[in-house]
């Protein structure tokens, strides 16, 4: 069977129903964080971009500098040039792919900022990465910004058919090679065990990298989403192609079925509540 490390694709896909719930995110909704330490003539890399909409939003705080955006996949490299052909005002921004494992087209001490959010999660390995990215980072005044969702997510109420969702979501982005669930036994979830992979993590992979913990600034948030949204989500997300990624680590047609009709039912309830804790840091050069 696999080991995470082996991961080298998006597990998700990039179809509309994952983008377009990418496409929501915004610098101010998911980079709060980190807007207080910009300057006006910073120079940002946006790792991971997805449809470009965070990449777009920071750039009115650099006015002076400007934003680029980095992905792996020209698919949703082409998204995101198609999102910033319809915004008028904004000139400071380009986008382009790249690999952060293989090494970014940049000289080092690049960019005042590095940011990447919900993307070291999918990188399968993520301290590599971060090493790489500090590489492009200025030395003098430069840091990394990085959030992160960690494991699990946590819903009321929390129905068979939801719980099921996220043991074969986490299998699925972290084990995605195995070719059935009998191969070999599986993390059990939640794995908070050596195979373990979340945003709690953050600091530690910061640490690894070669950043002094003195210059780790550690935070979070909650993320809230509208249950009648999420579930909306989630459902197209299944139906357009994840079913069949559960099914070789062992569900079947009847988990998959539970799986749609307990988010509906889920949605539905007026006790539906559903948050995500995101685990943000700020690494100093």
């Amino acid at each position: 069977m696999s080991n995470p490390k082996d991961m080298s694709t998006y597990t998700q896909g990039h179809n509309p129903s994952v983008t377009q719930s990418h496409a929501i995110r915004t610098a101010e909704r998911d980079g709060g964080f980190l807007i207080p330490h910009l300057k006006p003539h910073f120079q940002i890399l946006d790792i991971g971009c997805g449809p470009g909409s965070i990449t777009t939003s920071l750039s009115r705080y650099v006015p002076s500098g400007s934003v680029t955006g980095v992905d792996l996949s020209p698919q949703v490299i082409d998204q995101a040039r198609a999102h910033l052909s319809t915004l008028q005002d904004v000139s400071n921004v380009s986008f382009q792919t790249g690999n952060v494992l293989e090494g970014l087209p940049f000289q080092d001490d690049t960019f005042d900022v590095v940011f990447c959010n919900q993307t070291l999660l999918h990188i399968p390995e993520p301290v590599k990465a971060m090493k790489e990215m500090r590489r492009v980072v200025k030395s003098r005044g430069g840091f990394l910004a990085c959030r992160e969702a960690d494991f699990p997510f946590r819903f009321h109420p929390l129905l068979p058919g939801v719980q099921q969702w996220m043991k074969y979501f986490y299998l699925m982005l972290y084990w995605p090679d195995a070719t059935t669930v009998t191969d070999n036994p599986l993390p059990q979830y939640p794995p908070f065990g050596p195979e373990y992979r979340g945003g709690s993590l953050l600091h530690v992979w910061a640490r690894e990298a070669g950043f002094d913990t003195a210059n780790v600034k550690r935070g979070g948030s909650v993320t809230m989403e509208d249950p009648k949204w999420f579930a909306r989500v989630m459902t197209e997300r299944i139906q357009d192609g994840t079913a069949e990624k559960f099914k070789k680590f062992g569900a079947t047609d009847d988990d998959i079925e539970s799986m749609i009709s307990d988010f509906k039912a889920w949605s539905q309830d007026e006790d539906a509540w559903m948050a995500i804790l995101q685990v943000e840091v700020l690494c100093f050069a």
